[in-house]
This record gives C-alpha cells, structure tokens and sequence, in this order.
C-alpha cells in the first residue's frame, strides 16, 4: 500500500459523483467530519473538481514529491516487478483512476458556463476546467472557459465601470434588491481561482481569478473588449474597496471594504458601502483582504500596470501587519501567529462549540493570501529587487507552516490496488486515526457575521483546501519543496 497524504479528499470520490458538491465539515456535532453539501449551482461547486484536479497535476509532474517512494522502472534479474516497478505501476494506476474522477466530478460544470445569474463563474468553472484544457488539451473545456468569460462580461455596467457581484442582498440589516437603483460589488470579485498556467507561459507567468476568467478567454481569443472589461473594474475598485491605511515606515497600505453599492442611475456614484461576511462595515474581514492581495497581484500579471502591484503590495504588508500586531493570546505553544483571525478587528475571545475559548481564525484566509504573496514574490524578484521579494516568500512560508503545525487534519488514509475479477481496482482503507475528517484542514470561517441567518464557523471548508492543494503545487513549480 503506499500512503497518500490527502487520502481523506479521496473518501467521498470513489462513490458516484452527485449533483451535490461538499463545501463544509463540521469540526463537532453529530456531523462531526463528514462533508456537507450544496446543490451544484452554489459558487462552490468548482472548488471539489479543483482539488482532484490539483492532484492530478501533482502527481503527473511531480511524482517522487506525491508519492515519495517511486524511482525508475525496473526489473530484477527473472523480469519480475521489483519494489520500484511495483511503484512506478501502481502510479499509473493512480494517474488513471484520478483522471476518471477529475472528468465525473467536473462534467456538471460545463453546463454552468452559460450562466448570466451570478459573477462566480470563473470560481465554478476554472479550477477544474482550466487544468483539464491545460494539462490535457481538451477542447470542450476550453469552450466552456470561454463561454464562461462571454457570461461574466454580460454582468459590466460601463455606467459604474465594474461587473454586477450580487442581484440583491439581505439580513437583518439590508434589503437590497432593485437592478435599477442598486449594484454590488463586492471585494470577491477580484479573484476566482488559483492555478499555475501552462499553456499560457508564452504570455505570462501564471493565471488566475475571477478577473482572470477574462484576462484568460481575452488572451486567447485576442479580446480587447474582455480584457477591457477586466482592467477597468480592477482600476474601479482601486478607488471604492480600498482605504489607506498608515504604514509603519510611512509606506502605502490599505485595507479592505467588502461591500459597495453603487447608483448606475446616478452616474455610477457609490451609494452606500458595508460587509456581508466581517465584524462590522468599518473593519477588515481577513478572507476579503486575502482575496484583493491575490486578485491585484494577478491583474498585474496580465497587466503589467504598476498601480495593481503597488495595490497588492500594500495590501499584503498590511495584512502582515495585522498578523505580526495581533495579541499574544492568538499564539498556542508557539503556534498560530500566521493563522490569522477571521476579521482582523473583531472581538479576539470567542467561545466555540465546545465551550473552549480562543480566537476565531479563517484557515481559508490564510491559504488565498499565501498564494498571492507567492504570486508577489515572483514579480519582485523577477525586478531584481530580491530583499522586498524574500519577505512576501518567507511570509507565505510562515502562514503555511503554521496552517499545518495549527489546522492540519492528520486523519491520514491509505489507498490500496487490488485485483478483483481480473479487474485492476483501487480502493481507500480507513483513515489511520480511526477518526474520519473529509477536509484537510480545519478551521475555517465562512461566515461569522452577526446579521447572517446561517453563520458557520471551526469548520473544514472545500476551497480552503484548494488553495492549499495550489500552493503546494506553486511551491513545487517554484522548486520550493
């Protein structure tokens, strides 16, 4: 048997593939570790194909780093399979049965691409579909990202300059819900996915996002309107979601707003800006932040204008900042500093539902702005500028090395090749703590907001994962291992 160490994503695949996608695991209760799960049209959908897809891609370009015991095929002096050659095939086997998954657990995604109802498309369609195009030229997946951008520019206002996030939004506070006086926008928007390009390393170095949805299809089909579209609501959002804030040597950061609503009736003028999702509509929700380093960072990929860069920039140090000024009380044993709290300005003592004490954290925060300090780590130093690059690397290693020393789910399982009825099989043996967790990490915020009907919180959560699964894969292209 060989070890494989997210076996627990492995768990739910190898039954049918429904038309549910798990999103949430519930770290107590009576569903304690075990996946729940949203209709396929939530934004969340892609995040679970992404993941298998993640895998893949690991294990096809870097086998030994998967699967730590595989070496050159060989064979012992009668022709028998040696150790190696037992290895080399049962990894074949996994490429094939992974790549059965992959294509199952991402067919109900095409369908989606014709969506004009929401601006999740690049989250719902790319972390899978992009991978599939990429690593094996399937065309009907490119079709469907490109379907998908045409769907997501149908939802820009030129009269606002931005793409339409929400239709309407309510709790206990907002009603609203008119497509004539309202328009949402929210910090989100900036991204979609993670994934490092391949076949677009002609252009640039790496894709990603909701943006990038764009930028990707505007590339490829040589679009300047999509790639228009995508430039002018990054450059939109500059000036509404975010806010100077003071530097520790006098340099440029900002904050985040979640939420603003504009007037396209009047002229596109902002008309009111609050959260859905953080403390209150003054503080800095940790996952929105994450979101802008990662989205700016990429929107310079494609742009190259030095205002996305010293955007992500400034959010990035000011996200550290946050962090490195956090109270002591955020540190367990000498761990959990880069594990950052939901909102960086809500009330750190939370009871849990174990009645245990302690700070709130969003693994998932984390995990999207470690990427996008990767992200910015490759641009600077590709300046020459090595000092400023190293610290966003090193910071992007911390928050990564503290995710798994913190929130690691160490229910480990093993796969198994067998022979049944002259049938090549895998099959997953029971999890090695003999207590089944589906995510990989725990410790996750979706939602704590004190005016959301269903809040959900210390919980496994599937793009959590996701960007974790990328990050390593990004660490692995950068030859970081």
């Amino acid at each position: 048997m060989s070890p494989v160490s997210h076996g627990s994503l492995l768990i739910i695949c190898f039954k049918d593939p429904p038309t549910r996608f798990p999103e949430t695991v519930p770290q107590t209760g009576a569903e304690k570790g075990v996946y729940r799960c949203r209709d396929a049209e939530f934004w969340t959908c892609g995040f679970f194909p992404g993941s298998l897809y993640c895998l893949l891609e690991r294990v096809r370009k870097y086998p030994a780093a998967s699967l730590p015991s595989l070496s050159d095929r060989s064979e012992d002096s009668q022709g028998k399979f040696t150790e190696d050659t037992r290895a080399v095939y049962n990894h074949d086997i996994l490429i094939s049965h992974l790549t059965d998954l992959c294509r199952k657990w991402s067919e109900p995604l095409h369908a989606m691409s014709f969506r004009k109802d929401t601006h999740d498309i690049g989250f719902i369609i790319q972390p899978a579909l992009q991978r599939d195009w990429e690593l094996f030229g399937n065309k009907r997946s490119l079709d469907s990202i490109l379907n998908a951008a045409e769907s997501l520019a149908a939802r820009f206002d030129a009269r606002v300059g931005a793409i339409r996030s929400w239709d309407r939004f309510s709790n206990a506070n907002h009603n609203i819900n008119s497509m004539d006086d309202d328009f949402l926008v929210i910090i989100d928007s900036l991204c979609s996915k993670q994934f490092s390009s391949l076949y677009f390393d002609r252009w640039l170095t790496n894709s990603i996002l909701d943006l990038d949805l764009l930028f990707y299809a505007g590339n490829y089909l040589h679009s300047e309107r999509l790639l228009s579209i995508a430039s002018t609501h990054a450059t939109t959002l500059l000036s509404t979601h975010l806010r100077p804030e003071s530097g520790l040597n006098g340099d440029k950061r900002y904050s985040t707003c979640h939420v603003v609503n504009f007037s396209p009736s009047n002229k596109g003028k902002v008309k009111q800006k609050l959260t859905a999702q953080g403390y209150s509509d003054n503080s800095t929700w940790a996952r929105g932040q994450a979101w802008a380093i990662m989205g700016y960072a990429q929107t310079y990929s494609w742009t190259k204008k030095q205002e996305f860069l010293d955007a992500a920039k400034g959010l990035a140090d000011y996200f550290i900042q946050r962090m490195e000024s956090s109270p002591v009380i955020v540190e367990q044993q000498g761990r959990g500093r880069y594990v950052p709290l939901w909102d960086f300005d809500a009330p750190i003592t939370h009871t849990g539902a174990n009645g245990d004490q302690g700070p709130l954290r969003d693994v998932s925060a984390g995990m999207i702005a470690a990427n996008g300090m990767l992200i910015l780590y490759g641009h600077i130093a590709g300046m020459g500028e090595l000092d400023a690059a190293k610290r966003y690397l090193n910071y992007a290693l911390n928050i990564t090395k503290d995710t798994v020393d913190f929130a690691y789910n160490r229910d480990e399982m093993r796969l198994r090749i067998c022979q049944q009825d002259g049938v090549t099989k895998m099959e997953s043996c029971e999890a090695t703590s003999g207590h089944r967790f589906d995510a990989i990490l725990e410790k996750s915020t979706s939602n704590f907001n004190g005016n959301h009907a269903d809040r959900a919180w210390d919980h496994g959560l599937v793009y959590a994962d996701y960007y974790f699964l990328e990050l390593g894969n990004r660490l692995l292209d950068m030859g970081l291992r």
